[in-house]
């Protein structure tokens, strides 16, 4: 079996405050689209006298404890069965295009689906790996809110008509850092007031318009943390606007924008291609 598990891209991304339920962890308001960017992940059952087998196939270093080994260990333990997986990463590590959370919930959707778990179940299964694990259990674009792990689909006007350029300028973001940093930046009480309104209007919509998306997109409250602590990302940012309006993607590094051509994405990204190393085109998926 393989599986193809996309990237993300947070069109957009709030921060209201930190979450009371949950020590460390902040509460969000994100709307996420998914990208045809992909790891590939090569699946089988092996002997249940076996231990759980995975191999990376990456140019990037990842870690023992990583979300496929996690997941793995999870639906293990409700199977009884042990498996192989040799990954394959393309999506850049610490870009914040969410290739570990990808991976993660993807091996949930399909093998809930081979093993007959449940989706209730299967939620339960993506919280406990991440908080925005959960998102990749739905069809595409969601809202994501309370620490990521509520989820809610939403449709975007012309959102077929997207091309999206994506550029890891290889800076490895770490999220709990940058994190850190916002809450230096930002004080509790600046949080909450400014934003819930209209996150509450945004929830109760079926379709976000193509006007109103315009206004929002790129709005992202963790790019300036992101900024002050990886001193080389407002050069970058500066440098990226002589191709486009490019924004920051999560918690970083990576930088999207959106071209309603593919000549001119292609173009662009060509160009781009003279200065950095990972540039992708790619469509929603």
């Amino acid at each position: 079996m393989n599986f193809l598990c996309p990237a993300k891209i947070n069109l957009f991304l709030f921060l209201l405050g930190k979450d009371a339920s949950v020590l460390g962890y902040h509460e969000i308001f994100s709307c996420v689209d998914t990208i045809s960017l992909f790891d590939e992940i090569e699946f089988e059952e092996i002997s249940s006298k076996d231990k759980n087998e995975i191999i990376f196939d990456s140019p990037w270093d990842i870690p023992e404890d990583n979300t496929v080994a996690r997941t793995l260990d999870v639906i293990s333990n409700i199977t009884r069965k042990r498996f192989r997986a040799v990954v394959r990463k393309r999506i850049p590590v610490g870009s914040g295009l969410g290739g570990a959370s990808s991976n993660s919930g993807v091996l949930i959707k399909e093998l809930s689906k081979k093993y007959g778990i449940d989706f209730q179940k299967s939620k339960e299964i993506s919280e406990s790996i991440g908080s925005d694990v959960s998102l990749f259990l739905f069809e595409r674009p969601v809202l994501i809110y309370g620490r990521g792990e509520k989820v809610k689909q939403i449709r975007i006007e012309r959102r077929n008509e997207f091309f999206y350029v994506v550029v890891w300028p290889e800076i490895i973001s770490e999220t709990k850092k940058v994190y850190a940093q916002f809450d230096k930046i930002h004080s509790e009480s600046s949080l909450n007031s400014k934003k819930r309104d209209l996150v509450n209007y945004i929830l109760n919509l079926e379709e976000i318009s193509f006007d109103f998306f315009s206004e929002v997109l790129g709005k992202n409250d963790l790019e300036q943390a992101f900024l002050s602590l990886y001193k080389d990302g407002e050069k970058i940012k500066k440098f990226l606007s002589q191709f486009g309006n490019f924004y920051l993607t999560g918690s970083g590094s990576a930088f999207f924008s959106i071209f309603f051509d593919e000549k001119s994405a292609i173009d662009t990204a060509e160009k781009l291609r003279k200065y950095f190393n990972f540039v992708f085109v790619c469509k929603p998926c």
